[in-house]
């Protein structure tokens, strides 16, 4: 059960997967790791096969792959975004949305996000999950933070990106 409350967050979709007694994965990924590396599809699909519950801030190529690709094979997720909701859902975020498989959050009224929210962001997402997972490339000032304070966890997984 997650002991963060949510006051002051608009939120879209299911409440339970905040919640709920699932396992929540914290997913990470690099802004130049490559979309396309057949790991990061691997562990997608397994992810959406085993039904787990994945959070994260879904905004960089290779997040929002993951993202598709598992919820298109059954995950739920949990989006904590640095601006405000989307109007319109398409594709597998479309169908996850009316099948209750995921919850947006956001508590900015924004556009974009800036590098602040970003971070706050990221940290959320980390501070609410027991497990993480994250696709690094080299120095990657926004996750490396995160990476260090969870790296000798049992429960952390890394995939290093090819440059």
């Amino acid at each position: 059960m997650n002991r963060i409350k949510l006051i002051g967050i608009n939120t879209e979709g299911s409440m339970r997967l905040w919640y709920g007694p699932e396992t929540k994965i914290g997913v990470f990924a690099s802004r130049d790791f490559d979309a396309n590396d057949y790991r990061l599809e691997q562990w997608a699909t397994e992810a959406g096969r085993f039904h787990q519950c994945l959070v994260g801030t879904f905004h960089s190529d290779a997040e929002r792959r993951i993202l598709d690709i598992a919820l298109a094979n059954g995950a739920f997720a949990v989006w904590i975004r640095g601006c405000s909701l989307p109007r319109i859902y398409r594709g597998a975020v479309e169908k996850a949305m009316k099948d209750d498989h995921l919850l947006m959050l956001s508590c900015f009224h924004r556009k974009h996000h800036t590098e602040a929210t970003a971070r706050y962001c990221i940290q959320l997402s980390s501070m609410c999950t027991k497990k993480h997972t994250f696709f690094l490339n080299e120095n990657d000032s926004l996750l490396e933070p995160v990476y260090r304070k969870v790296a000798w966890h049992r429960n952390t997984l890394l995939f290093y990106g090819r440059d």
